[in-house]
Parts: structure tokens; sequence; C-alpha cells
């Protein structure tokens, strides 16, 4: 199986060419639903059956999947009862959730309760850490964004899962690429990747990000 490399294509679709068992992590976080097309200038973040979707993609994920799966999520408006359906559809494979804290959220409106924070779901038999203190809790800033794509994963988010819970040459797949930020993280920290986007336009930037982090990576190493 080919790593280190981006898959053009939709993530259902795509991991059905996976053969069971065969990646060791996977961390990904999907579009959240958010209805509004606020966050993506090529995705529509619109899905009908939102629930059926992320059981779907648990599902393919669990089979293909040796040790444990960070599924990132936020609940919002929009999405909160299937993201809690989910939560206790797989209360049996869920070891734990860890929660991303963001320092520095959009403030909500009309004095309503800011959304400060994101879930990730812990799938696996067990969670072991490759550090004697693992918090199940990680605080950063927003990420930077850029005008194409208004949803990155922080990349401090991206190594500090990679990081603690993956070893070196091990394989990590992100069945939503999207920017590339998983790819950049596996890089910086010598483990292998393998990504999956449905939108061109979104590999393109992946690739130029892949690019700049194997220089960067490069240097480091001759330093």
């Amino acid at each position: 199986m080919k790593t280190n490399c981006v898959i053009h294509g939709d993530c259902l679709e795509e991991m059905k060419n996976i053969p069971d068992k065969s990646i060791d992590v996977s961390f990904t976080s999907p579009p959240y639903n958010r209805k509004r097309n606020d966050k993506y200038e090529y995705y529509d973040d619109t899905i009908k059956d939102y629930y059926s979707f992320l059981k779907s993609t648990i599902n393919e994920l669990l089979r293909i999947t040796k040790r444990n799966i960070f599924f990132n999520i936020q609940k919002n408006f929009y999405n909160k009862k299937e993201v809690y359906k989910i939560i206790g559809e797989y209360s049996e494979e869920i070891y734990d959730i860890i929660i991303w804290e963001k320092n520095n959220p959009t403030p909500s409106p009309s004095h309503s309760i800011t959304n400060s924070y994101e879930f990730i779901l812990c799938f696996g038999k067990e969670l072991k850490s490759n550090s004697t203190y693992s918090k199940n809790h990680i605080k950063t800033n927003k990420s930077k964004m850029i005008k194409e794509h208004k949803a990155i994963m922080h990349l401090d988010v991206a190594k500090y899962i990679i990081m603690n819970f993956t070893k070196k040459h091990e394989l990590v797949l992100d069945c939503f690429g999207g920017s590339g930020t998983t790819a950049v993280a596996c890089i910086n920290l010598d483990r292998k990747y393998i990504l999956i986007e449905q939108e061109k336009k979104y590999i393109d930037i992946t690739h130029r990000r892949i690019e700049l982090a194997n220089i960067e990576r490069s240097q480091q190493l001759f330093d």
C-alpha cells in the first residue's frame, strides 16, 4: 500500500480500497454540517443525513485501523443532536474523549454561550501514550485560517495526538485531508501518512504545504 500520499476522491469510497487493520492510527476531522457555508470556499457544508454519514465513516475507520481512531468534531446549533447521538451509539468503542479548548474563540452574538471547545473522540480497546503525563485536554489559540478553508485543524493539536499516540514510522490516516495539516504533522514527527480529500483545490494547497514541510524538515536534519 502506497504511503506518504494524498488520494483524490470520496473518503467512503476510497476507504473501501484499504485492507482491514492496515492503518496504525487514524486522526481526522469531518465537516461539521454548519449549513451556513461560511468556512469553505469549495465545499457545501450541508449533509442531509449527517448522522448516517458520521456512522458510515466511523465504521470504515474501525475496520481499517489497528489501534486508535481520533475523531475530532465540534457540536454546534445544527449538528448537536447527531454528535450526541454518535457518542451514545459508540459508547462501547470510545475509550476516552479529549477536549480541545480554544483560548480565543469567536464570541457568540446576543449573549449566547460562546462555543469554545471541540471533542476528539478516542476509539480503541485501550489508549496508551508515549508520555507519562498526557492530559485528555488540549488548549490552543484558534487556527490561522486561509481564505479558501476557514476550518483548518490546528497544527499543535495534530502534533499532540500524533506525538503522544503513535511511534516513528507508523502510518496515520486522515480521511478528511482538508488543507493537509495531518501530513505536515507527520512529516515533522517522522510518521507516514495517507490523506484522502475530495476537493482538488484543497489537494493543491496540501501539496504546497507538504513540499514546504519536507524542505523545513530536511534543513532541521542537516543543521
